[in-house]
C-alpha cells in the first residue's frame, strides 16, 4: 500500500530532535568529593560559578525515549494516510496546441515528469490521456503508463495559431466525469478555464524578434518579385538583430546567402524592410537571427502568379460608368476580353460565362424604400454594413430551386446567388443585383465592391490555369473548379500527402499536386503575432492542491494509530519513570559512603 502524508507540515515537529540533543548536551556530570565526616561540609546551597557548559554526550536512556517520542508526534501530527489498493483514478491532460508552447517544450517536458509521477501515488490505478487543444487533432495517447505518455508528448509539435481550447477540454472533462481524477490543461500562460480544470504552465518571460507580416508582388514590368516584410521587437529592451535574404533557387549552389544586414529595434516597435529580387528568382526567404522562438524568425517568399480574371461590362448609362469603376479597382481583374470569364449585364439576358446581373427598381420616379436591408450568412455578406444602403423598392424575384438569397429588403430579395448552366454545359454562377444603381447610393455604400471582391474570387477559384501565392500557416485554401476525380496532393519538402484545402501548418515552400502535376506554388508563412508576444507567459501550477483531495478521497487513515498514541504514552513516562529511579539510587547510596555531590 502507497504512503501519503494529509499533512506534511506536522513534520517540522522533528526540529524538536536537536533541542532535546542540545539539553543533554548541557547536562555536566556530578562530581564526587571523598570526605571523613559529614561536618565539615559547608551549610550552604551549592552554587554554579561557571554557568552551563557544552559537554559530551552521554547515552542514556531518557535520551532515546525522549527522541522516540519527538518521532512519533512528528508521525502523528502529518497524518499519515494509506492508498487503498481498489482505488483508481483518470488523469487527462490536454495540451496546448498554440505554437508558443514551442519555446517551452523541455521545460514543460520536465514539469509533466515531476507532476504526473506525483499524481501516479494519488491512486493505486490510474488512466492517462493526452489530447491536445487544437481543432481536428486525434488523441495522442490513452493507457495506463505514464512513460508511454511522455514518449507520445515527445513526439509532439504544436502547429496551431491563437484558438480556443473548450472542445478538447470539454471531451477531457466528459472522459473524467463520474471518476476520481483531474483535467489539467498544460499551456504557457494563464488562461481561463472552468473550475474543475487546473493549468499548469512552465511559460516565462523571453526575449523575441520576428516577422510580424509581409507581402511580395511582381514589379511594374511584372519580372522580378518586390517583397516588404515587417519586423516587430515583443520585449521591454532594445534588441540587435542581422538579418539576410536565402535564394532558394540558383544562388543557393554558392551557399544561398546575401550579405548581413543589422537592425536595431526599439521596445515594442515594429520596423519595415523591403527590397526587390531580380526575375531568375522564384523563391526566397527573409532570416532573423535565432532566438528562443523559432516561428517568426524566417519568412519565405513565393513569387506570385495570378490567375487573372477577364471582364466585360455591357451595360450603359449611369449604372455601366460605376461597374467599370468599380471592376477597374478590383485585384487581379482586366476589362475589355472579347472571351470575358465574367459578365456584367441587366437581369434577363442570357449569359455565356460567369455573370452580375443588375435589376431594377418599382416606380420611376426615384422614391426610395425606407425598409431596412438585412444580410444572411453567406461569404459574400459575411461581416459587411449593409444598412447604410439606400435604395428603390426592389422587383419581385422568385427563389428558384437552388437560388441562394444573400440581401433582404423588407421581405424582398434585393441580391442572391443563382446557379446555372450554359448551353455548352458549363456550370455558372449569377450574382443578381436586384435594385437600380443609379437611383441609388450603392457608390457611397464600401460593402458594395466587397462583396464583388469575393464573387471575382469564386470566379477565380473555378480557373483551372496553375498558380502561385503567399499565405499564412493553415490558411484555408478554396480549391473549386477542378475536377473531382483528380487526385489532388500536398507537396511539402519532397513528401507528399492528401491536400486537405489548406496550407501547411509549418512554415515553408510548398507545392499542391493535381494528378502528379503542379497546380498552386506557394510559400506558408506564420504571422500570429499573439502567439509571439510573450509578455504575459508565466509559471505556474493549480493542480497540486486538488491531487491531494484526490488521495484523501481514494485512502484510510493509519490502522496503527492507537498504538502509536499508546507508544508515545509509554515513551514520556518511562523517560520519567527512568530519571526518578536514577536520582534516588544516587542519593542512598552517596548516604552510606559519605560520598556528595558537589
Amino acid at each position: 500500500m502507497r504512503l501519503i502524508l494529509a499533512n506534511p507540515a506536522g513534520l517540522w515537529a522533528l526540529l524538536a530532535i536537536p533541542l532535546v540533543l542540545l539539553i543533554h548536551f548541557l547536562q555536566e556530570k556530578s562530581r564526587r568529593i571523598r570526605c571523613s565526616t559529614l561536618f565539615l561540609l559547608d551549610r550552604v546551597k551549592p552554587e554554579s560559578v561557571g554557568g552551563a557548559r557544552l559537554d559530551r554526550l552521554r547515552n542514556s536512556v531518557p535520551l532515546w525515549l525522549q527522541l522516540l517520542a519527538v518521532m512519533i508526534i512528528a508521525w502523528l501530527l502529518a497524518e499519515p494516510r494509506w492508498i487503498r489498493q481498489d482505488s483508481r483514478q483518470t488523469v487527462v491532460v490536454v495540451l496546448d496546441s498554440s505554437v508558443s508552447m514551442s519555446a517551452f517544450k523541455k521545460e514543460t517536458r520536465v514539469m509533466l515528469q515531476e507532476k504526473l509521477s506525483h499524481w501516479s501515488r494519488a491512486a493505486a490505478h490510474t488512466d492517462w490521456h493526452l489530447l491536445e487543444s487544437g481543432p481536428r487533432k486525434p488523441r495522442l495517447y490513452a493507457g495506463t503508463e505514464i512513460g508511454e505518455l511522455l514518449k507520445a508528448f515527445d513526439k509532439w509539435e504544436p502547429t496551431q495559431g491563437t484558438h480556443a481550447p473548450d472542445a478538447a477540454l470539454l471531451t477531457g472533462r466528459g472522459l473524467v466525469r463520474g471518476n476520481a481524477g483531474i483535467v489539467i490543461f498544460v499551456t504557457d500562460r494563464k488562461t481561463e478555464v472552468s473550475a474543475d480544470v487546473a493549468l499548469m504552465s512552465a511559460g516565462g518571460l523571453i526575449d523575441n524578434v520576428g516577422f510580424a507580416g509581409g507581402e511580395a508582388k511582381l514589379t511594374e514590368h511584372g519580372n522580378g518579385m518586390k517583397w516588404s516584410a515587417l519586423v516587430k521587437n515583443y520585449e521591454r529592451e532594445i534588441q540587435d538583430r542581422e538579418w539576410w535574404m536565402e535564394d532558394e533557387g540558383k544562388r543557393q549552389e554558392a551557399g544561398g546567402k546575401s550579405e548581413k544586414h543589422k537592425i536595431s529595434i526599439e521596445p515594442g516597435q515594429t520596423v519595415a524592410l523591403e527590397g526587390e529580387l531580380p526575375p531568375d528568382v522564384a523563391r526566397a526567404t527573409l532570416v532573423l537571427g535565432p532566438d528562443k522562438f523559432s516561428w517568426d524568425d524566417r519568412m519565405p517568399l513565393q513569387k506570385p502568379k495570378q490567375r487573372i480574371v477577364h471582364a466585360a461590362v455591357r451595360l450603359s448609362g449611369v449604372a455601366g460608368d460605376l461597374m467599370k469603376k468599380i471592376f477597374a479597382a478590383l485585384d487581379g481583374v482586366e476589362l475589355g476580353s472579347l472571351m470575358p470569364d465574367l459578365v456584367i449585364d441587366e437581369l434577363g439576358n442570357a449569359p455565356g460565362s460567369d455573370a452580375v446581373q443588375l435589376g431594377g427598381s418599382l416606380g420611376e420616379n426615384g422614391a426610395l424604400d425606407a425598409s431596412w436591408v438585412a444580410a444572411e450568412d453567406h461569404r459574400l455578406t459575411r461581416d459587411l454594413a449593409w444598412s447604410g444602403l439606400l435604395s428603390g423598392r426592389p422587383m419581385e424575384l422568385t427563389l428558384a430551386e437552388g437560388d441562394v438569397p444573400l440581401l433582404w429588403k423588407g421581405n424582398r430579395v434585393l441580391a442572391l446567388l443563382r446557379p446555372g448552366v450554359t448551353a455548352e454545359g458549363k456550370q455558372i454562377q449569377r450574382l443578381i443585383l436586384n435594385w437600380d444603381l443609379a437611383q441609388s447610393n450603392a457608390a457611397r455604400v464600401p460593402a458594395l465592391p466587397v462583396m464583388l471582391q469575393r464573387f471575382v474570387e469564386m470566379v477565380r477559384e473555378r480557373n483551372a490555369e496553375p498558380w502561385a501565392g503567399n499565405f499564412e500557416t493553415a490558411q484555408k485554401i478554396e480549391a473549386g473548379g477542378r475536377r473531382q476525380e483528380a487526385k489532388v496532393e500536398l507537396r511539402v519538402n519532397s513528401e507528399t500527402s492528401v491536400f486537405d484545402g489548406r496550407a501547411p501548418e509549418r512554415p515553408g515552400f510548398f507545392e499542391v499536386l493535381e494528378d502528379g502535376k503542379i497546380w498552386i506554388s506557394g510559400a506558408a508563412h506564420f504571422a500570429d503575432t499573439r502567439e509571439a508576444d510573450f509578455r504575459d507567459a508565466e509559471l505556474l501550477d493549480t493542480s497540486e492542491q486538488r491531487r491531494m483531495e484526490t488521495a484523501l478521497k481514494q485512502s484510510e487513515s493509519d490502522p496503527w494509530m492507537p498504538l502509536w498514541v499508546l507508544l508515545l504514552a509509554g515513551c514520556l513516562i518511562g523517560a520519567w519513570a527512568w530519571r526518578g529511579t536514577r536520582t534516588s539510587k544516587s542519593v542512598a547510596s552517596e548516604s552510606v559512603s559519605n560520598y556528595v555531590k558537589v
